[in-house]
């Protein structure tokens, strides 16, 4: 009982520092989606990244276990609450503005682990055995919600992919001539990222240069992006 209180407490610390800010003022705000009512967050992240809506615990511990090694680590873990990057593009799924929160603290990341490592490690060994997660997962328990989002396992190029050019594009219109409002939202950001990055090697400015989506959008020619990708701009 003690354990579990303490547990409920590393959660809610671990959300809290999730939505505050950095010491150099940058915010952490890492949960922009917000988990649909009626699912648990395994369900939420099983459906949304995966597209399983029925799975069973080996199903969810081969999905993570990368490399097939017989047991989940830190990164594995990471991976899994799409914590395995220094920034989060966007809302880290190939949408949102530029503006948005990028940076990962590696203190939250820590937290994390640790409290999953806590839940799951039994003979604390740093590593989540295929026993110790089918022994847990067959009491009924599921991986916990830590309040920050979705946990998006690929970075902003290839999570469009997955969430919306596979479904509208790949097969059926794969030039793009039915460009939706996430095709356009996207392009931007993949622009906006772009010229961001490229300020910070011209000026040698350092993560926490903060440059606003207006500042970015002034900078972009439209010329270049192809047709395919201007209805609507």
């Amino acid at each position: 009982m003690l354990l579990l209180a303490k547990i409920v407490l590393y959660c809610f610390a671990i959300a809290k520092c999730a939505s505050a800010s950095n010491s150099d003022g940058t915010e952490v705000n890492v949960e922009s989606e917000q988990k649909p009512q009626g699912l648990s967050w395994e369900e939420w992240h099983m459906e949304h990244e995966h597209q399983l809506v029925k799975y069973d615990p080996e199903t969810f511990f081969d999905l993570h276990d990368s490399k097939h090694k017989g047991y989940m680590d830190r990164n594995d873990i990471l991976s899994l609450y799409g914590l395995n990057r220094d920034e989060i593009v966007g809302k880290g799924d190939g949408m949102g503005q530029h503006d948005d929160s990028e940076v990962v603290d590696e203190g939250l990341a820590d937290r994390v682990v640790s409290l999953i490592m806590k839940l799951l490690d039994v003979n604390d060994d740093t590593k989540i055995e295929r026993s110790e997660y089918l022994a847990f997962a067959k009491k009924g328990n599921e991986m916990p919600d830590l309040g920050v989002g979705v946990g998006h396992h690929s970075d902003f190029e290839a999570e469009y992919e997955i969430h919306h050019w596979n479904q509208y594009h790949k097969d059926d219109d794969p030039e793009i001539k039915n460009v939706h409002k996430e095709d356009i939202e996207h392009e931007l950001l993949h622009h906006e990222h772009e010229i961001e990055h490229e300020e910070i090697v011209q000026k040698g400015a350092s993560r926490s240069t903060v440059i606003t989506d207006d500042e970015l959008e002034s900078r972009i020619n439209f010329m270049n992006i192809p047709r395919k990708y201007k209805n609507g701009i």
